[in-house]
């Protein structure tokens, strides 16, 4: 299954204000979660 990201304009402002290197961090980060977002650490907790 594919997912898209698509970013809130608020968001959006916030990103474009960060740093290259910030921001090359937080692209893969994203990257990986759009190719696998279940990530069983960040599920609920009973």
């Amino acid at each position: 299954m594919t997912y898209e990201l698509a970013f809130d304009p608020r968001a959006w402002r916030e990103w474009q204000k960060l740093g290259e290197t910030i921001k090359k961090q937080f692209k893969n980060k994203l990257q990986q979660v759009v190719q696998n977002p279940r990530i069983a650490s960040a599920s609920l907790s009973d």
